[in-house]
């Protein structure tokens, strides 16, 4: 079984929400959260959280966390994460966004077996369909089009693929947790990005505009970023009518 490593990358200076992991759910803080669900998958040999706070460093350690101080000139999560590779050494990489306190285990290890089994693949994402329609118009949520073999053909901002000729199709998004393999890691720190990257802003598309290959896998979750106020405030309910 090859060596796996979950990585939260956990930014204190979040420009829209700025202190988000350490944001209260429940009496615990999200990434908290995160990283209990992540400590649940069996095949993770390491779960570690990846910061360039020394706060979020005291607030993990607090609670036993398992947590790494990181540069503060990452211009992504999967950067973080890369300079974590410099430091430990694995096959596999999965990265689990530390905002997404919603992502189960289980869809983890989904994640985990399926890039097993798939030799070709470079990298795999979780998806899942739109339940939302003002979420296919939000800019912040990021729209996949995949092929019949469950390939990633291409993701941007906007929506995609375009209801032109015909509706009744469904759309996907991304959800945040995916993984690469060493060699795809090293790759993406390797090279610059490209005109389509630098666009869109979206980091994994280092690896499609250099035809790498990335698998996706379809979830059924309610999985959600938190990017607002009032996106924590629906989390938090979530949560709390769990802990009930």
């Amino acid at each position: 079984m090859m060596k796996v490593i979950g990585v939260i990358p956990a930014r204190y200076k979040s420009s829209r929400f700025p202190g988000k992991p350490l944001a209260d759910i429940c009496g615990k803080s999200m990434v908290w959260w995160v990283y209990n669900e992540a400590k649940k998958v069996s095949m993770f040999d390491e779960v570690i959280v990846a910061t360039e706070s020394q706060i979020i460093v005291d607030a993990c350690q607090k609670l036993g966390m398992n947590v790494m101080m990181t540069s503060d000139k990452h211009l992504t999560g999967t950067d973080r994460v890369a300079e974590v590779a410099q430091k430990i050494e694995a096959e596999l990489y999965v990265i689990i966004m530390g905002d997404e306190p919603l992502i189960s285990a289980a869809d983890m290890e989904r994640l985990i077996l399926s890039i097993s089994e798939a030799e070709d693949a470079d990298a795999i994402m979780l998806t899942e369909q739109f339940r939302q329609p003002i979420d296919a118009v939000n800019a912040t949520t990021i729209k996949l089009a995949i092929n019949a073999r469950g390939y990633l053909i291409f993701m941007s901002r906007s929506v995609i693929p375009y209801p032109k000729e015909a509706l009744g199709y469904e759309l996907y998004k991304n959800v945040g947790c995916y993984a690469l393999r060493k060699e795809a890691l090293d790759f993406f720190l390797q090279t610059k990005p490209g005109n389509i990257e630098r666009a869109e802003g979206i980091e994994l598309l280092r690896l499609l505009e250099n035809h790498r290959k990335v698998l996706t896998v379809e979830i059924d979750s309610e999985s959600m970023a938190v990017d607002t106020q009032k996106d924590l405030e629906r989390i938090q309910r979530v949560i709390g009518q769990r802990l009930e």
